[in-house]
């Protein structure tokens, strides 16, 4: 999710579900809703909306209120830049047990404003450019596991191997052994089954116990912040620690116009958060891309043809088309500050408000024949260019993803590096999509063949 500014000092109450103070909703119970969201959300999402409209109620467990779903291009706009209206703060707060509560992600303005500046210098340009090599050769250095089946779901693989990128990137971790430390450590706190412990009521979430799923979550989580403290001390009394251009080294040097900089409790939660925002979705882009390539051989031929030509523009193209179709993250979500309407529709204060833009990646008036994967309408003489609030698969507004450059740059060089060596291949019938946390993950984890060239 991509939160948005807040200009609230204290959390609203969630308001219950009233049928005149919200929009409609689908005539399902919240269990159904919620079983069907998970294994059918586009369907689902898009199936509200064909039958209510553009702005409607999502009624699911955990939300006594609802989630207001804004899902045409207006109402999304409207949602990701209308700042004063549509804020983050507390809409955010469900990842806070993951991330901190000192999270870009989470930090209100005035503070987020300033932590985003000083956040942004490592994730620009030249800075960006510069791993290149270092993501090529982890690709090649996890390649033979990903040949070693045949076939393949791609997803697992490409989580190993974008963990390893935040953990030699953004972390700065260069030594094998201690690599597999911060693996384990990440893997256990931050795999699905812990993601989903969020979505738990909150009293099932007090540590009563080391077996009680507060208690797991607070021995994950210590283990972690455990060993940042330590990495972060250790980088402190570097003194050769300003001369490496690894996140975790900008970060450290960072100062604001007032000469001050992050404490370390902040640097350790902005870690935490990259890697949220950087690992599983990622992983996901480039599992999704692998699999549409493999059921669209036309534009996959056309892609090695442009790539062996020593072109990058095709490639470019075939991200914005793939993630077009599955965004990662599904949604964007913020937080209403007083009564308002959206499209017409009544919204309450405090009431939980969703962009939900992979329903307007796939909205007809939009983008003509939705369904099909075509990368070309991307390219910058095609004619189907759309507003660009038509695209937001790394949200909008002051909001956007931090992240959005790196990720962008991994999936072209792993696409890139593993296209020059194999050719996918189907596995079978095109994968649907399944709700993990907020992420859109292929069902089967995006299986493919891939055949040497």
């Amino acid at each position: 999710m991509a939160p948005q500014t807040s200009t609230m000092t204290r959390p609203l109450p969630d308001p219950a579900w009233d049928v005149e103070r919200f929009p409609p909703a689908l005539h399902r119970t919240r269990l159904m809703s919620t079983l069907r969201l998970g294994a059918d959300p586009i369907g689902e999402l898009m199936r509200a909306r064909d039958e209510i409209g553009p702005v409607y109620t999502l009624r699911i467990l955990n939300h006594p209120g609802g989630i207001v779903c804004a899902a045409d291009l207006e109402t999304n706009r409207e949602v990701l830049t209308n700042h004063e209206l549509f804020a983050a703060g507390d809409a955010a707060d469900l990842i806070e047990p993951i991330v901190g509560k000192h999270s870009l992600i989470l930090t209100p303005t005035p503070k987020h404003t300033r932590n985003r500046r000083l956040l942004m210098p490592p994730f620009h340009g030249a800075k960006i450019a510069q791993w290149v090599d270092v993501i090529g050769e982890l690709v090649d250095l996890h390649l033979p596991d990903l040949l070693a089946k045949d076939p393949v779901a791609v997803r697992p693989w490409a989580q190993r191997l974008t963990l390893d990128v935040i953990l030699r990137v953004v972390f700065g971790i260069e030594d094998p052994q201690r690599r597999d430390v911060y693996r384990r450590a990440l893997d256990r706190f931050m795999n699905s089954r812990m993601a989903n412990l969020l979505f738990m009521p909150e009293w099932m979430l007090r540590d009563v116990g080391r077996f009680s799923p507060g208690g797991v979550l607070n021995a994950r989580r210590g283990a972690v912040d455990d060993l940042l403290a330590e990495e972060i001390a250790s980088r402190r009394l570097d003194p050769m620690a300003e001369d490496k251009n690894d996140v975790l080294s900008v970060l450290l040097s960072a100062r604001d116009e007032d000469g001050i900089g992050f404490s370390d409790d902040e640097i350790r939660d902005e870690l935490k958060g990259l890697v949220v925002a950087g690992h599983e979705t990622t992983a996901t882009a480039i599992a999704w891309t692998l699999h549409f390539l493999a059921h669209n051989p036309e534009a996959r031929d056309r892609l090695i043809a442009d790539l062996d030509a020593g072109s990058k523009e095709y490639l470019g193209a075939t991200i914005k088309e793939s993630m077009r179709l599955r965004a990662p993250v599904f949604d964007a979500i913020r937080m209403a500050t007083r009564d308002t309407t959206l499209a017409g529709q009544p919204v309450p204060a405090g009431a939980l408000v969703s962009a939900t833009f992979c329903v307007v990646h796939l909205d007809p008036e939009v983008w003509p024949d939705p369904e099909a994967f075509r990368p070309e309408r991307h390219l910058v003489e095609h004619e189907e260019r759309p507003n660009p609030w038509a695209l937001t698969p790394f949200g909008g507004g002051a909001r956007r993803c931090l992240g959005a450059s790196l990720a962008q740059l991994e999936l072209e060089v792993v696409l890139d590096r593993l296209l020059r060596q194999v050719v996918p291949e189907p596995a079978g019938p095109p994968e649907q999509a399944k709700l993990l946390s907020v992420t859109l993950i292929p069902k089967r984890g995006g299986r493919v063949r891939l055949n040497r060239r």
